[in-house]
This record gives C-alpha cells, sequence and structure tokens, in this order.
C-alpha cells in the first residue's frame, strides 16, 4: 500500500475534517506537547522507523493516546473503511 496515496485520499475524503478537529483538539495538543520535535525531525530525515515507531508506541501507551487513537479509528471508519 503506498501510505502517501492513502493519507492523500482520507485527508480529501469526508473525514479529512473530522481528522483535522481530532488534530487541533485538546488531547491532540496534550499529545503532540509530548513529542520531542527534534527527535522526531531527525528521525524523518533519516528515515528510522524504528525510531519513530517507538515515539507512537510510547505515545499510544498513555491513557490519553488510547483515547485519542480509538477517536481517529472511529472518524476514518465513519467513511465505511
Amino acid at each position: 500500500m503506498d501510505i502517501e496515496k492513502y493519507a492523500r485520499q482520507v485527508r480529501s475524503g469526508s473525514q479529512g475534517e473530522a481528522l483535522d478537529d481530532l488534530a487541533r483538539s485538546e488531547t491532540g495538543a496534550k499529545l503532540a506537547a509530548k513529542v520531542d520535535g527534534r527527535k522526531l525531525t531527525k528521525a524523518a530525515k533519516a528515515g528510522d522507523m524504528d525510531a519513530l515507531g517507538e515515539m507512537l508506541r510510547d505515545i499510544l501507551a498513555t491513557p490519553e493516546g488510547k483515547s485519542f487513537a480509538a477517536e481517529v479509528r472511529k472518524a476514518v471508519k465513519q467513511d465505511g473503511r
């Protein structure tokens, strides 16, 4: 699967606005604040999927992260995916 193509489809579909709302939510902001921007940028530029995955797992292991992930799944499924 071409992840970039899928991301474009999701963002342009009906669930794109719901995902944007989640990203701008209070919980989204709190989770974003937990991310080390320098570490994220370094890993992304290097294509270090292990480091990116570890950061994501750390965030999703929190109660807020689990709840946020459930809301994302719900938003994506609203379009029948």
